[in-house]
């Protein structure tokens, strides 16, 4: 029934994706229900409201074939690796910056990494978004590298790397991606990004 709700009403996975980037996520959840991609949306539901043991069997359950796995995979890895107290208030900090409040946003961010330091590259990875928010690619570029070279071998770093090019992508710096996305696949040739990465390359102009 809902899928046959979702084609009459035309609702997509880009139609959905939009909310969740505005922090909707009671709308997100209502209209997600059945798309294709319902495990990861739900998963990205349940990650903002900080129900991260949901958000896992959700994000496991999503197809390999998704054109969201690479995210479902980041989202897996960040739960398993960074300790719950300093998720909440990253999960917290995502949600302000969605929704446009980046002040709080980045208050949360602070408080997130003050209760663990080794969780430097998610603050970063957070703030890029904090910066595109604000149109100021150039910074979400530069807070991305800069994490990269501060921690090259941290478990993150691919996806940050990744980030960093699509973001080069959006600005028409082309051969910048190349450059990024060449490292994540030469530093990291065991990453299950890398093919969708090495992809990305060929689609460049």
């Amino acid at each position: 029934m809902y899928l046959l709700l979702s084609i009459f009403l035309l609702i997509t996975p880009f139609h959905v994706e939009q909310l969740l980037k505005k922090g909707e996520i009671s709308e997100v959840e209502k209209e997600c229900k059945g798309l294709e991609d319902e495990s990861f949306f739900m998963g990205e539901v349940k990650f903002l409201k900080k129900d991260f043991n949901s958000a896992l069997s959700f994000y496991n359950e999503l197809p390999v074939s998704s054109l969201y796995a690479n995210d479902a995979l980041f989202r897996m890895l960040i739960i398993k690796e960074i300790n719950k107290e300093s998720l909440e208030f990253y999960a917290e900090a995502e949600l302000a910056i969605l929704m446009g409040r980046l002040d709080k946003g980045i208050k949360y961010i602070q408080e997130g990494i003050s209760r663990d330091s080794s969780t430097y590259s998610y603050a970063a990875f957070l703030l890029s978004i904090a910066y595109e928010k604000k149109d100021d690619i150039v910074m979400a570029i530069q807070v991305l590298l800069d994490a990269v070279q501060l921690e090259p071998n941290n478990l993150l770093t691919p996806y940050l790397l990744e980030r960093a090019g699509i973001l080069c992508v959006r600005m028409g710096r082309y051969d910048d991606a190349r450059d990024v996305y060449e490292k994540l696949c030469a530093s990291f040739p065991d990453s299950p990004i890398v093919p969708i990465v090495r992809n990305r390359i060929k689609q460049l102009p």
